[in-house]
């Protein structure tokens, strides 16, 4: 049975963590198009090979490989906002079904 400390406290996290989901989401939006600007960079760099060798070591370089760690670990701390929001969003959900059966079975 959840109880209403519980709900209280989940309410708290949904109000608390706004802030932090749009950061997660700001950051992984951010690493996301900053793959396709250091792609584009380590391109622009190999002008005189062709264009599948430019890309080819566009995707080996270690400005792009740092990039695509970054954009892990942002993808990575979005789910994990996410998720625990969701967990919150449960517990409020749980106590609210539970709240409607005990008053249908009153009735």
């Amino acid at each position: 049975m959840i109880t209403i400390e519980q709900v209280e406290k989940a309410q708290q996290y949904l109000i608390d963590s706004a802030a932090e989901i749009g950061r997660a989401v700001e950051n992984a939006i951010r690493s996301e198009r900053m793959l396709k600007h250091i792609k584009a960079l380590e391109m622009k760099k190999r002008n005189e090979q062709a264009l599948g060798a430019q890309e080819r070591e566009a995707y080996a370089s270690e400005v792009y490989k740092g990039a695509l760690l970054e954009e892990a670990v942002s993808a990575g701390e979005l789910a994990k906002v996410r998720a625990l929001r969701d967990a919150a969003e449960s517990v409020i959900r749980i106590w609210q079904s539970e709240n409607a059966n005990m008053r249908a079975a009153r009735v």
